[in-house]
């Protein structure tokens, strides 16, 4: 079995498999899988109607879930594969409803998930409008936004400011010297935006007149919305709660939109804290099997 370097090239196949088997985990997305691709060094193979990934995550090799129509044989051509490369076989990003068949087609497997990892996945009209008390602290910010900056405006994503998001985009570089994750979506942030055209993805920006305070883009795959990238001025009272629900009620307005994905908090006390603050309606366990072969 062939591993290919995921490129920009291979796009539409991607987003073929992903559309054709939509799940709601962010790893499961095209924008993602592209993005972060030299990041996590992705490579792909397919097999009879089924994809597959290698990614070198926390310094080893590890390949996703299968995707496809012909599970069960990709998983025999990923045993045969390490076998005959000298690799462990590491399954990972298996969802709770994947978990099942792993176990039984490898009952001594060693198989963990890590919270850092796990999704916020949200249902999206109680997002939408932030009703009740306990969505009391996102919507204060908003109204506090609202009353301190009225004339704002969300605008989508458009060429002509594209230079002027990624200068505003560079502005955060101080604040992730010591976070190499941090650093690099940076970047990618960048290059996202200097290929925007090609990644296909939706997008809006915050500003107030002239000055850009903040951008979030992302992608719809089946039911749910999936928000890539989210970046704002925190100097501005409530940006990153106004950008959330501009955001949403721009691109989520669709009715085949029923969830929406805000990702992982990585293990970041300030984003569980804030992704927490939206009462998310489940969070996506993605776990890990250790393969013996």
């Amino acid at each position: 079995m062939d591993f290919k370097k995921v490129s920009f090239e291979d796009f539409e196949i991607i987003n073929a498999f992903y559309h054709a088997y939509p799940a709601r985990q962010c790893d499961r997305s095209t924008a993602a899988t592209v993005m972060w691709r030299n990041y996590y060094d992705n490579y792909y193979a397919v097999y009879d109607g089924t994809i597959v990934f290698s990614s070198n995550f926390t310094g080893k090799i590890c390949f996703t879930y299968p995707i496809g129509k012909n599970v069960p044989g990709m998983l025999d051509e990923l045993e045969k594969h390490c076998t005959e490369n000298g690799i462990p076989m590491t399954v990972c990003g298996i969802n709770k409803d994947e978990l099942p068949f792993i176990l039984e087609k490898y009952p001594d497997c060693r198989h963990y998930a890590d919270r850092d990892w796990f999704d916020y996945l949200y249902e999206k009209e109680p997002m939408l409008l932030l009703a009740g008390r306990k969505y009391g602290t996102p919507r204060n910010h908003i109204n506090k936004f609202k009353k301190l900056y009225p004339d704002y405006s969300f605008d989508i994503i458009n060429d002509a400011v594209i230079d002027e998001l990624i200068e505003f985009t560079k502005k955060f570089s101080f604040n992730s010297e010591k976070d190499e994750s941090a650093r690099h979506e940076l970047e990618i942030c960048i290059e996202v935006l200097k290929n925007y055209k090609k990644y296909n993805m939706c997008g809006g920006y915050l500003h107030l007149e002239e000055e850009i305070i903040g951008y979030s883009f992302g992608e719809i795959i089946g039911d749910t919305l999936f928000v890539h990238i989210e970046k704002a001025d925190v100097t501005y009272h409530g940006a990153y709660q106004m950008l959330t629900n501009s955001f949403l009620r721009t691109f989520a307005d669709d009715e085949s939109v029923k969830f929406v994905n805000r990702e992982e908090d990585c293990g970041d006390e300030g984003l569980r804290k804030s992704k927490l603050s939206y009462h998310p309606v489940e969070l996506i366990e993605k776990n890990t099997a250790e393969i013996r072969i």
